[in-house]
């Protein structure tokens, strides 16, 4: 499991940021394939609908699970179903 998880930037350009972070998730798809990684996003702040969007869009794009929430999911919530995604695989 992989969780990017942030608060709630005030000024940060989210899709900015994760433009980074998908290069960076691109540039290790060969090791998260093999770790058979499902990634957890959460993020709030400018532009987050687009970073969340590109983050979609990337998990379709490299065949990796990605999910990801907004503002309105707390990070304990994401924490659990990592926790679940673990012990069961759904």
């Amino acid at each position: 499991m992989v969780a990017f998880a942030g608060g709630v930037a005030n000024f940060t350009d989210v899709a900015a940021t994760f433009t980074g972070i998908i290069q960076a998730i691109k540039d290790v798809k060969g090791k998260l394939e093999a770790a058979k990684a499902k990634i957890f996003v959460r993020r709030g702040g400018p532009n987050y609908k687009t970073g969340l969007r590109l983050m979609e869009e990337l998990g379709e794009e490299i065949e990796i699970p990605i999910t990801v929430y907004g503002p309105e999911t707390s990070m304990t919530k994401i924490v659990e179903h990592g926790i679940q995604w673990i012990e069961t695989g759904v």
